[in-house]
Order: C-alpha cells, then sequence, then structure tokens
C-alpha cells in the first residue's frame, strides 16, 4: 500500500473544508486522503466511483463517503456537479456539539447513499459555502447548525437501517464516553473478547484503542468548553479516581489536564 498516493485537498491550518465539487476531479488516479474524512454529494453526474475494491455506478442524486484509509477514485463521463465537506479530526476536538460528532461517526462505515430530499440538500450547501467564504472566522453557532441540518438529513435514510454491532459501539460512544470496555460489551450484548474482535475486523483497531480516542477528545472539549473542574471531568468519564484521570491525559496529550485548559484558546 505504500505505493499508493496520498493526497491533500485541505490546508494545513485549516480542520475543515467544504467547497464545490472540482470538474477537474472527473477522472483520478486511486488515492488515499491524508487523515481526513470526506462527504462528497453528486447532484448531476454520470460515470463509476471505485472505493477499495468495489465499483459504485453513479445514479445521482448521491452521497459519498471517504474513510481517510480507503483508496478510492473517480471515473466520472460528463461534467459533474455538487459538493464536497472534508473533516480532520481536530474539527470534531474543537466544537462544542456532541451532536455533530454522533451524526458524523454514523457515516463513517457507509460508502454511498442516495439523496431522496435534493433541494433541500443543495439549499443547505449553497448557505454552508456562503457562510464559509464570508471570512476566516465565519458565525461558528450558524454554520454548524446548518453542518448539523445537513448531517441530520444525510442520516434520515440511515436511521431505518439496521446497525451492525460495531457501527452501534461508534454511536455509542460518540453520544456518551465511557472509560470502560465492559460497559459497551454489555450494552451492545457481547462479550469483551467479540468487540475486540469486531473492533480489529472493521476498524484495525482494539476496543481500547478506540475508547481511548473518543475519551481523549471529550476530555479536551469538556476541558476547553464546559465549567466542570478536573474531578467532575474524571468522574464524568468513568475514571476511577482523578489522578488516574490526570496520568491518562498527560500520556495522550504530553500536559496536565490543567495545563491543557490554561493553554488553550476558549470562547
Amino acid at each position: 500500500m505504500n505505493d499508493i498516493p496520498v493526497k491533500n485537498k485541505i490546508s494545513h491550518y485549516a480542520d475543515l473544508k467544504i467547497a464545490p465539487f472540482d470538474p477537474a476531479k472527473r477522472k483520478t488516479r486511486p488515492h488515499r486522503h491524508h487523515k481526513y474524512f470526506e462527504i462528497v454529494y453528486l447532484s448531476k453526474a454520470e460515470g463509476y466511483h471505485f472505493i477499495d475494491d468495489k465499483e459504485y455506478k453513479i445514479h445521482a442524486p448521491t452521497f459519498y463517503f471517504i474513510k481517510k484509509d480507503a483508496v478510492h477514485y473517480w471515473d466520472i463521463s460528463n461534467n459533474p456537479e455538487g459538493y464536497v465537506i472534508i473533516f480532520k479530526e481536530e474539527f470534531l476536538e474543537n466544537t462544542s456539539d456532541k451532536t455533530l460528532n454522533s451524526l458524523l461517526f454514523q457515516l463513517i462505515n457507509h460508502h454511498e447513499e442516495r439523496c431522496e430530499n435534493p433541494n433541500l440538500v443543495e439549499t443547505l450547501f449553497s448557505l454552508l459555502v456562503t457562510e464559509f467564504n464570508k471570512s476566516l472566522h465565519p458565525n461558528k453557532h450558524y454554520f454548524e447548525g446548518l453542518l448539523k441540518a445537513l448531517l441530520a438529513q444525510i442520516n434520515k435514510k440511515l436511521e431505518h437501517k439496521n446497525l451492525s454491532k460495531s457501527e452501534e459501539f461508534l454511536k455509542l460512544l460518540s453520544e456518551s464516553p465511557v472509560n470502560n470496555v465492559g460497559f459497551y460489551a454489555d450494552k451492545l450484548g457481547v462479550s469483551n473478547q467479540k468487540l475486540n474482535q469486531l473492533c480489529k475486523e472493521n476498524f484495525s483497531k482494539t476496543t481500547t484503542e478506540i475508547i481511548a480516542y473518543h475519551i481523549n477528545k471529550e476530555a479536551k472539549r469538556l476541558l476547553r468548553f464546559s465549567s466542570k473542574s478536573i474531578s467532575e471531568i474524571a468522574y464524568t468519564l468513568y475514571f476511577k479516581d482523578d489522578s488516574h484521570f490526570v496520568r491518562y491525559f498527560k500520556k495522550h496529550n504530553g500536559m496536565t489536564p490543567l495545563k491543557f485548559r490554561n493553554t488553550s484558546n476558549r470562547p
């Protein structure tokens, strides 16, 4: 896999990008993304989209979801129209709205989804692009509200599908991060070992590694955006005591929770 190009379509300084789909990307070579998740909406297009080893005939209007480790490329035969949203992990760490996390993580294991309300979706995209391009500092609450409405619309159809155990795990974790493997295994009705096996098969990570990512992200969000004390945050995230939480946070971030809170830019 080392010979597969890795593309980066977002500035090093940005954690989110939203823009019209570039018609020059009609035909691309197989590539991966540089540490970001991409949603592509095609309102008009003909041809094929390839994700890993699967071929998708394009039936616009359609959404496509490309994980950062997926290999994908386009073979579009006409002039495509649509939009692209790129999310870095930092975006989810820098927003105080947990609903955005939950909505986004529900899409990660899907590859495509037909759009059933293109007029509404295209209106939301147009408003998002306008707000995103206004300045370096768009209206955060308005922008995130529009983004949440768009993600909710995309998820609307997916809600009627049966989620796999691994997808249920991510949904539970994004809604309520708890530093306890057994907590999620019990919720899902599987053993700790079975949950770990599912995580390795679907995400190439252990259950502990996935939980650690979400716990760390939620800890940083609470330190930046809430007035909870260190003890309260440790209790919220199910750490056995303050010192355990402090050691855990320092291991993942190279500084104590208090130092992170004092050095972070807070609204």
